[in-house]
């Protein structure tokens, strides 16, 4: 039986302080967790480690606790803050430790959209109530306006409704748009099942954020084509579990500054507007956008042939899950790396991209790189990892998050390659990670809006056969979320397991049966 994380876990960033149980759960897991005397594992492998994986040599329970502790401790690590910077060092570190010889950085500019907390915000400045409105959080990439912001009596677009003409100048209030999912949605399109317990059925709801992000982001493109001056939006989400949603994360900065509302402000906004009496706002976004640098972090781990197996996470995010990724690529690499160097199949690189969160520009960047050089025709296949760990949590009818007892359904994608598919079913029943899904991955596919995932990135920019391991729990995209007590550190450690057989066993298949694809 998963035990149930504390509340105190889904408040909002301004209430997230450690509470005393909190503190108690955390130290618990702590202490539960030293299952291993030492955290670092240091003798060398047998060349039979690279045919079957020995499980127990992989990081302690207490060193994933300890990081994710430190990924919740570092916040929002938005591209190129110096939160995200101090983290690719800190990564680099880590792998040095891991045993991982060569390392090294591989630096870019990009165009960066960034807002100090001071400098946004909405005010109400035309009646008795007039004063500072709260919100839940400002939308990223949405545009700039003067320090001293801009005023305006808002209008109010109906869900549904096109934006068109009359909306130029205008400050607009919008609902976010609701989009409904069932489990269905995994089973129509899923070459493998893995569910013994029947936890996701076609018919089971299945209702995530980041479904929202695709109608969202042609909202907002429709509202600026239109002409608004900028935009309210309004969550189904109650003002004690609404702060923090960092979307859409496109890299696209518009030019329509927005922040989001909670359920009860919007609704109350909403009727004001309904009723002719629309109040005066003054909407301020004094962010900045220049081209700063930021760095991908790429290791090799010799093996027998210069051919490369390539392991790769980003390493911005909103959260502590998002993504720990590149912490579980840590403890696979320092696996890999005790391995006799003639006992690996390829080498393997270790692609740790930033951008992720601002367009996938770490990844445009590094293919950009490396076109001409024979980096990338050496790649016989790719495994992009993420989210690890995650238990499902929910909101009740009220709104609020609370645990499941069941783990997050994850899907791995892959494309439609027997030796592929095959590899990924045997991964997902050695992980045990159910409800679990091989689900088939094309450029013709669901785009970033609908599966948001690192491996899309590869396939739009390489054609390099890609797995992508990955679940999408309910906070995915919430910044200042402590993750530490939601997720399930047994099933981190099976998942990094067989996430290392699968890479092995790949490392095993000709370059040639990796791309033999199958009609759909």
């Amino acid at each position: 039986m998963i035990a149930a994380p504390p509340r105190t876990a889904f408040l909002p960033p301004h209430r997230r302080c450690l509470s005393l149980a909190g503190a108690l759960a955390i130290a618990a897991a702590l202490s539960a967790c030293a299952s291993k005397p030492g955290p670092w594992p240091a003798r060398a492998l047998p060349p039979s480690a690279a045919v079957t994986v020995d499980a127990t040599q992989f990081l302690s329970r207490k060193q994933l606790v300890d990081w994710q502790v430190d990924l919740d401790e570092r916040r929002l690590r938005a591209t190129g803050s110096p939160r995200h910077e101090a983290y690719i060092d800190v990564l680099q570190e880590r792998l040095a430790r891991a045993g991982v010889k060569q390392l090294r950085f591989e630096p870019f500019s990009f165009r960066q959209w960034s807002v100090e907390a001071e400098n946004w915000g909405l005010d109400v400045v035309d009646d008795d109530r007039s004063g500072v409105l709260p919100t839940a959080g400002y939308i990223p990439y949405s545009g700039v306006t003067p320090p001293s912001g801009i005023t305006g009596r808002i209008v109010y677009l109906a869900p549904n409704v096109p934006p068109d003409a009359s909306l130029a100048g205008q400050l607009v209030l919008v609902e976010m748009p609701k989009v409904a999912w069932t489990g269905q949605v995994f089973h129509q399109s899923a070459v493998h099942i893995h569910d013994p317990d029947h936890a996701m059925g076609p018919d089971t709801p299945y209702a995530r954020p980041f479904q929202r992000l695709e109608p969202f982001i042609a909202l907002l493109d429709s509202l600026q084509a239109a002409g608004a001056a900028g935009v309210i939006v309004i969550l189904d989400t109650p003002s004690m579990a609404a702060d923090g949603l960092y979307a859409p994360h496109d890299g696209v900065v518009r030019q329509l500054p927005g922040v989001f509302i909670d359920r009860e402000r919007g609704q109350r906004l909403r009727d004001r507007v309904l009723a002719g009496k629309a109040p005066v706002l003054r909407l301020t976004m004094a962010a900045t956008v220049r081209q700063v640098q930021t760095r991908n972090l790429i290791g090799i781990i010799p093996g027998k042939s210069e051919e490369l197996m390539v392991l790769a996470s980003h390493t911005d995010g909103p959260n502590g899950l998002d993504d720990n990724g590149a912490n579980a690529i840590v403890d696979m690499a320092q696996y890999l790396a005790r391995l006799p160097q003639d006992s690996l199949p390829r080498s393997v690189m270790l692609l740790l991209t930033s951008g992720h969160f601002a367009g996938g520009v770490g990844i445009a960047q590094f293919f950009k790189r490396h076109q001409d050089d024979g980096v990338t025709q050496r790649m016989a296949a790719m495994l992009a990892v993420g989210h690890l760990g995650a238990l499902e949590v929910l909101p009740d009818r009220h709104g609020y998050l609370h645990p499941t007892g069941r783990f997050e359904p994850v899907a791995l994608f892959s494309p439609r390659t027997p030796a592929l598919m095959d590899a990924s079913y045997a991964m997902l029943k050695q992980a045990n990670a159910a409800p679990a899904f091989v689900l088939p991955s094309s450029k013709s596919g669901p785009q970033h809006a609908g599966w948001p995932d690192e491996g899309r990135y590869f396939q739009a920019a390489q054609s390099i056969p890609t797995l992508h391991y990955m679940a999408q729990p309910y906070y995915l995209l919430d910044h200042g979320i402590d993750t530490v007590t939601q997720l399930d550190y047994r099933l981190m450690q099976r998942q990094t397991v067989a996430l290392t057989q699968l890479l092995l066993d790949l490392s095993r298949v000709p370059h040639a049966d990796l791309r033999k694809e199958t009609a759909p």
